[in-house]
């Protein structure tokens, strides 16, 4: 070996001498801290009380004792003393589901007003543990007494604490696998460590995000559950689907949340998936030259928002829409950088656009116009052709051959003309109903009913709540053209009276909208609406799930106007999205703002003519957009000069076509 390559060749590290030192140092840390993570994280166990049927509520109380403790006593409150039937129970049986705390190693129950004996007692770990499909029966004493008391004895609770779980595998993979790529990306050498040093880029913004989501998560556990995805968890159990709410975000569900059998796996993902996507968007911005303060400010504006964090963890089809939604955000952005229209490009943007296209009935009017800006801003043909046959292929592949192989029962006229309903519900408030219009009414239902059940601000109640129309959506059928003439004609006559609804019903797009529904919040620590499939808010932070709860009720039902305003109204976002893409396209002084940043500012568009109700969820991407748009403003103007950045490399490995240099530097060095 020659002198000069002896010099050249690089320190032989500790790391490489022993490539796997910093594995196993991870794997220490993980170890160490797994009893903290086995004690502190995830939600009690259950101890099960089995027995026969019984009229009238239970009342009692439950002491336990932790090893190496004092015994405890607690008086039993309403969830633990609800009376679950069905759901895996043999006909005529029910069960108590008493939630204590997983290191607790004995227990004694006193149950109150039930004159029958107890049948079996088990011990059930909401962590699943490793190895057991159902919960063994344990040995237990009971006493019954004549009033209708029984006492119970329960000497050995069994799995023990330390018994392994699945939560445990997954935190030992992760935890290791993450602290490992942390360790090398800052001091291994080889293979791995280039690998950690290629994904520090976007990781260290994804890595806090995820942390403050995932508190929320864990608070509220398994996340915000309204009525619709239980409807769609009921249609997986069935086997039967339906496109009232769109099939391919019921197979989405299906996907992430039934190999665990809980909607607490999707908002889960949801988490992860989120915080990936925001990492890649912050790196991409750093690209573009976007100062450091500015993307680590969108990391705390979007990790502190409650608003955020609370639409990301509910499982209803607007979240991963508004993830389509800022997946196309860095996408466009990137291609507005590079001008890169390689097929991995093209590919990755066409699944963003059939993804946006499915998840929601509407979605198409985001999905055609960021289609069409993929096919413009592609100069390749085959990137044009491969985006086309994945966007637009994707959707009609997906709502013809595949709805057709589901069965996918279409969607009923009570969704479809629900826009006209609302407007009719308007005509029927209105004193200049004539009699032409009230006689197409009452065919419908009784036109007192109209008037009673009308509000401005939302369409529910027409269709909801034992409604007649809802109750019978046969006397639509066939009637969707009809009744948007007599609209139409009604609106050519008294414009007003159609204009004073989209006002109202639009409020919480463009001002403060106090009647704003932001989720299933209920005051007694429960995110999730009844069910009959035993899902309900298990918390594994309890005191942050508190906190938190107190939180939300202090700043809407409580609070002032300002910190709802601040806190959850999706107006001050919007204004805040366009000042901040107003001063990026002033800076810029390029249509690429407008571009990027289309999919939130169509959907709010979209949501102005469209919005059958004030939800938060309908503004999800505007929430997320707004710091993103105020990061970029801060990015220096950047001009475009061809072929001189050799080094960067797109897809395929090849040289990029174009790169960004920043104006003002360009101008002094004589950049055309």
């Amino acid at each position: 070996m020659s002198v000069e390559a002896r010099v050249a060749a690089p320190p032989v590290s500790g790391g490489a001498r022993h490539p796997w030192r910093l594995a196993a140092i991870a794997l220490v840390a993980v170890v160490g801290l797994w009893p903290l993570f086995k004690y502190h994280v995830g939600p009690d166990n259950e101890l099960r009380v089995r027995f026969p049927v019984t009229p009238g509520a239970p009342t009692g109380s439950v002491s336990f004792q932790r090893e190496g403790h004092a015994p405890q006593q607690w008086t039993l409150e309403e969830a633990s003393l609800w009376q679950h039937v069905g759901d895996g129970l043999p006909p005529g049986m029910q069960e108590l589901h008493i939630a204590l705390p997983r290191r607790a190693v004995q227990a004694d129950v006193t149950l109150r007003n039930v004159p029958v004996r107890i049948t079996q007692v088990s011990w059930v770990s909401r962590r699943e543990p490793v190895g057991l499909r159902e919960a063994p029966a344990l040995a237990f004493d009971q006493q019954a007494e004549g009033d209708g008391t029984v006492r119970l004895h329960v000497p050995a609770l069994w799995p023990g604490f330390w018994a392994l779980d699945a939560a445990d595998a997954v935190y030992g993979v992760s935890a290791w696998l993450l602290l490992w790529l942390v360790l090398e990306a800052g001091w291994g050498r080889g293979r791995v460590a280039a690998f950690g040093r290629r994904r520090a880029g976007w990781a260290k913004y994804a890595l806090p995000l995820a942390l403050a989501w995932g508190s929320w998560w864990a608070a509220f556990f398994p996340g915000l559950v309204s009525f619709d995805p239980l409807s769609q968890w009921q249609q997986l159990v069935q086997g039967r689907f339906s496109n009232w709410h769109p099939a391919f975000h019921t197979w989405w569900l299906g996907a992430f949340a039934w190999p665990f059998q809980s909607l607490g796996a999707a908002s889960g993902f949801q988490v992860l998936l989120f915080a990936t996507a925001m990492g890649k968007v912050l790196e991409e911005l750093g690209h573009w030259k976007v100062p450091a303060w500015a993307r680590w400010g969108v990391v705390l504006w979007a990790g502190l928002s409650p608003a955020v964090g609370v639409n990301i963890i509910a499982v209803w089809k607007d979240t991963p829409f508004t993830l389509m939604c800022l997946v196309s955000v860095s996408l466009l952005l990137r291609m507005e950088r590079t001008r890169d229209a390689g097929a991995g490009s093209a590919l990755r943007l066409g699944l963003c656009v059939a993804c946006l296209g499915l998840l929601r009935h509407n979605g198409i009017l985001l999905a055609v116009p960021v289609l069409v800006t993929g096919l413009w801003r592609m100069r390749d043909r085959r990137a044009r052709g491969l985006l086309l046959a994945a966007g637009l292929g994707g959707i009609l592949f997906v709502r013809g051959p595949v709805h057709a192989l589901a069965k996918v029962a279409p969607a009923p006229p009570t969704l479809t003309q629900v826009l006209t309903l609302h407007r009719l519900g308007a005509m029927a408030a209105s004193p200049d109903l004539s009699e032409e219009d009230a006689r197409v009414l009452e065919s419908l239902m009784p036109l007192p009913a109209w008037r009673a059940r009308y509000v401005c601000h939302a369409v529910g109640p027409l269709l909801f709540d034992h409604s007649p129309l809802g109750a019978a959506p046969e006397r639509l059928e066939g009637r969707g053209l009809e009744l948007a003439g007599v609209v139409a004609r009604f609106a050519l006559r008294h414009p007003g009276v159609f204009l004073d609804q989209a006002l109202c019903v639009t409020r919480y797009v463009w001002a403060y909208e106090p009647k704003l529904y932001v989720g299933p919040f209920n005051g007694q620590g429960n995110t999730v609406d009844p069910n009959a499939f035993g899902f309900r808010t298990r918390s594994w932070l309890p005191r942050a799930q508190r906190a938190r709860e107190e939180f939300f009720f202090a700043t809407t039902v409580g609070g002032a106007t300002w910190t709802r305003m601040l806190f959850w109204q999706p107006s001050l976002s919007l204004y805040l999205l366009l000042a901040g893409l107003l001063a990026t396209w002033t800076r810029q002084r390029r249509v690429a703002p407008l571009l990027v940043f289309q999919a939130a500012l169509l959907n709010t568009v979209g949501w102005l003519v469209l919005s059958p109700n004030p939800d938060l969820r309908f503004l999800f991407p505007t929430l997320v957009a707004a710091p993103l748009a105020w990061a970029w403003a801060c990015a220096p103007r950047l001009r475009a000069a061809r072929g001189g950045d050799a080094g960067a490399e797109g897809d395929g490995g090849l040289p990029e076509r174009t790169h960004w240099v920043d104006a003002g530097s360009a101008a002094s060095s004589g950049v055309a």
